[in-house]
């Protein structure tokens, strides 16, 4: 089911209704059946899959406490039972090609291409919504019981954290201790949640809606017709794809976490301005917070983290990226990716090294300029990695990448920006990102009026009901005509 479908219009005030008309006792197992419903919406078939998974990872987490002399084995199986079924449903076809491409290159080169098939034996499966997330989500669950944490021992409420509707399909990431608080505690309507539940989602669906869908059909025309694409159409479909991935992704978490405060539920924030940041570390800090934060604690810190040699800090930075990248889509233009930002990291710890050594660079960075240059210097090295995940393979990205720098004519791109519906929904959404600044510094304003006008939407619920009006006429004036899925569904 889409957030951004009709169909999710009427099934989430349903949940909301029913979870806050209902007792207390019957909340969970009506949350748990509707996120059952939830993912079963799009493939049936595939609730069995998480069922399963959840049932063996519920006694996985039993026996790691319980048998602690044997918990490493025990943990080792459970990790490769994860991991195997990510990779079979995952990997497998990838597997399978990347073994058929090396043979017949291989035949190519020592003449025997004639004795291997032409097709490739893909096992055609089809991917699993949201299994690389709630696979995460499980490993952490018993690498914590394994470091000792307590592991949950109501299995329906288990079932519920690994399946909760909010955040199943995209994350956020959640940490089973912060959740399993929550589920314990005795949830009281807040209305202050409440509202601000429904702002999420109203921004979220805004971002996916008329930003994102909009600016993907533009960076659309420039990546289906790379042969033809000029200079300032590859530029502009390159940086409108940056932008698109953020807005597309933040708008899906921004609803996630919207619906779940409906239902009295906090899940952790995944974005904190990231375009802003002056170094990739600080991106890394800032960008898909959940899941840069999984790979630190459940990768990076076990390979040793920071607490190594200089060589082998780097290598881990590399190796932690690298699987990250695989982690987004079973393609080498993924793998690449991460590469590429692994490359670029342990080259910011290169260039931070330099700085902490060199008097007169050390002098220059509490200047605005030099936040100014490494901020600019990000989102360049941003554009380029999003040619490679936006490519469908690695000869595409590097032809777009080449035409930034080809004096070539226009092909269409720019056309259609100029006349679409971005450049006032760009706007609309700038004048937005300025109101909600100026609203959290509403308490410490010297502009009495900002903090009148503050006042009144919050305490008139006509003033709030007149601007979810506008923003939902907007979108549904401004939105394309199909329905777009989210791009991260398909990791």
């Amino acid at each position: 089911m889409l957030f951004n479908s009709f169909t999710y219009l009427v099934f989430l005030p349903i949940v909301v209704a029913l979870y806050w008309v209902l007792p207390a006792i019957a909340r969970r197992v009506m949350l748990l059946i509707a996120s059952y419903v939830f993912y079963m919406h799009w493939k049936p078939a595939y609730g069995l899959l998480i069922f399963g998974l959840t049932i063996a990872n519920f006694f996985f987490g039993i026996a790691i406490d319980r048998w602690k002399p044997q918990r490493k084995p025990i943990l080792t199986a459970a990790l490769l039972f994860n991991l195997g079924s990510l990779c079979f449903f995952k990997y497998a076809d990838f597997l399978l090609k990347s073994v058929f491409d090396l043979l017949h290159f291989s035949g190519s080169v020592f003449g025997f291409s004639n004795a291997i098939p032409a097709n490739s034996p893909a096992l055609n499966i089809l991917l699993p919504l949201g299994i690389s997330f709630f696979t995460f989500e499980f490993i952490h669950y018993l690498v914590d019981v394994y470091r000792g944490a307590k592991p949950l021992t109501n299995f329906w409420w288990f079932a519920l954290f690994a399946a909760f509707f909010p955040s199943q399909i995209a994350g956020p990431i959640k940490r089973f201790q912060d959740f399993d608080e929550q589920l314990k505690a005795n949830h009281k309507f807040d209305p202050v949640l409440f509202k601000e539940g429904l702002a999420l989602i109203f921004v979220g669906l805004f971002k996916k809606m008329v930003l994102g869908d909009n600016l993907g059909h533009v960076v659309a025309i420039g990546f289906n017709n790379v042969a033809q694409m000029g200079t300032l159409d590859a530029w502009l479909a390159a940086i409108g794809f940056t932008i698109q991935i953020y807005i597309d992704f933040s708008g899906y978490t921004d609803i996630g976490r919207g619906s779940a405060q409906l239902l009295g539920f906090r899940l952790p924030p995944n974005f904190n301005w990231p375009f802003l940041s002056h170094s990739l570390t600080e991106f890394w800090r800032r960008w898909h917070i959940s899941l840069s934060t999984w790979l630190r604690d459940y990768l990076f810190i076990p390979m040793g983290g920071s607490r190594v040699s200089n060589w082998k800090l780097k290598r881990n930075l590399f190796i932690t990226m690298a699987l990250g990248g695989l982690w987004h889509g079973a393609d080498w233009h993924y793998v690449i990716w991460g590469v590429f930002h692994g490359t670029g990291l342990v080259f910011s710890k290169d260039w931070s090294d330099l700085v902490d050594r060199t008097p007169f660079l050390k002098r220059m960075q509490p200047h605005p300029l030099w936040h100014c240059s490494g901020v600019i210097f990000v989102f360049v090295f941003l554009i380029f990695a999003g040619i490679l995940f936006r490519s469908t393979d690695v000869p595409q990205a590097l032809h777009v990448a080449s035409r930034l720098f080809t004096l070539a004519p226009s092909y269409g791109v720019i056309h259609s920006f100029a006349i679409s519906t971005l450049p006032f929904s760009i706007t609309a959404y700038s004048i937005y990102l300025i109101a909600e600044q100026l609203a959290k510094r509403a308490s410490t304003t010297t502009v009495p009026v900002v903090s009148q006008v503050v006042s009144f939407w919050n305490s008139s619920l006509p003033a709030r009901l007149a601007t979810y009006a506008t923003i939902a006429l907007t979108i549904m004036g401004f939105a394309p005509e199909e329905v777009a899925p989210f791009i991260y569904f398909q990791f």
